[in-house]
């Protein structure tokens, strides 16, 4: 899903707000076993060695959807997210795992504790990135790698044209973030360049090609929703006009069994210690 607020947004705590709101939908559609982000982590973990030994972190962990799949391949796994609802979602759905909250910038850890740390659409909603990254790199064991993602070009992704039609309907943003500048991470050379100002080694990165699948507008509707910048939009104008507007840009992508789909894109970049 493209172009979710990707510059600097504060502080976990309004994140965790936003997010908190309606974890359960999002854990359910966006998290459920076919949510968005599957092929994803499938692809990283086609490139990361993940056995029974394997201590992994995922960073920015949501509900816990990656982590089940990382620890169905045996890996021992803990995750930090600024959201306790989701958080407490990742906790039932991974009994045996160490789940914190807590800021991507002052990981509850120590040193060289893990043999892998992803991060899957979340290292950018840190207020520094490149802090969140040196964390990271802090974490991790020296030569174990450190696999991120981002949202894909704008042009790549269908779901463009959904934060396009809800623009109008966010609430003016402050003065002092009017002034900052959103680096586009989806240009090849941004994430490396980030990354080896963390002090880590970019090993090897590209764009990954994926289908959101939906089976029907309301379970579409239902976990978009859930995303900041539509709860941000519905406490504007209410939950009604959100979804009229969404609605209206869906039609497009209605399949002719009532499905629904959209072509999107990632990039993605593994980096080592």
């Amino acid at each position: 899903m493209a172009e979710v607020e990707q510059e600097a947004k504060g502080t976990g705590t309004a994140q965790a707000e936003l997010w908190g709101e309606r974890a359960r939908d999002w854990a359910d559609v966006m998290e459920g076993w076919n949510g968005w982000g599957v092929p994803v982590y499938r692809h990283i973990l086609e490139r990361i060695p993940v056995r029974g030994d394997t201590a992994l972190l995922d960073v920015g962990c949501g509900a816990g959807r990656f982590c089940r799949i990382a620890a169905d391949r045996g890996a021992k796994v803990s995750g930090l997210d600024a959201t306790p609802a989701l958080v407490e979602i990742a906790r039932e759905r991974i009994p045996d795992g160490d789940f914190r909250v807590g800021e991507m910038e002052e990981l509850p850890w120590a040193d060289d504790s893990f043999d892998v740390v992803t991060g899957f659409n979340s290292f950018f909603i840190a207020a520094h990135m490149v802090d969140a990254l040196a964390e990271a790199r802090r974490v991790t064991r020296p030569g174990a790698p450190v696999a991120m993602t981002v949202f894909g070009r704008p042009e790549r992704c269908q779901s463009t044209a959904m934060f396009e039609a809800i623009a109008g309907l966010l609430p003016a943003k402050p003065a002092d973030e009017d002034k900052k500048t959103s680096q586009a991470l989806h240009e090849e050379g941004t994430l490396e360049a980030l990354a080896t100002q963390a002090g880590l080694t970019p090993e090897e990165a590209g764009y990954i090609e994926l289908v959101e699948s939906y089976p029907n507008l309301e379970t579409m509707l239902r976990g978009v929703m859930a995303a900041p910048p539509m709860v941000r939009a519905g406490r504007a104008v209410g939950d009604d006009a959100v979804r009229d507007a969404l609605t209206e840009v869906f039609r497009a992508f209605e399949t002719p069994s009532g499905s629904y789909a959209l072509e999107e894109e990632v990039r993605y970049l593994i980096a080592t210690r």
